[in-house]
């Protein structure tokens, strides 16, 4: 039986070039064995949503953490309220 490890066809399919050995055993044995380059793009696309999950969670952390002291550094000047000269110059507040 022929394994093939390498066939290029034209665009009619018309063999151009095929590379083969014979094989004479199990035919479990004969299956596809994935190698790196076939799983790249499935690794790189979980290794990514695991990069983004953690940036994720650390940024949910983050927030968490300065959510408290933002509110209490609230130093906006209320609408009603007009701004004076006194507001501008100030520098505790």
């Amino acid at each position: 039986m022929k394994i093939y490890t390498k066939i290029i066809l034209d665009k009619n399919n018309n063999i151009i070039e095929e590379k083969y050995f014979n094989y004479s055993g199990p035919m479990s044995y004969a299956g596809i064995h994935y190698d790196f380059k076939s799983t790249r793009g499935a690794k790189a696309m979980e290794k990514q949503a695991k990069r983004e999950k953690k940036l994720a969670e650390r940024k949910k952390k983050r927030e968490a953490k300065m959510g408290n002291q933002n509110k209490e550094e609230d130093k906006t000047i209320p609408i009603s309220e007009t701004i004076t000269l006194d507001h501008l110059t100030r520098n505790n507040k």
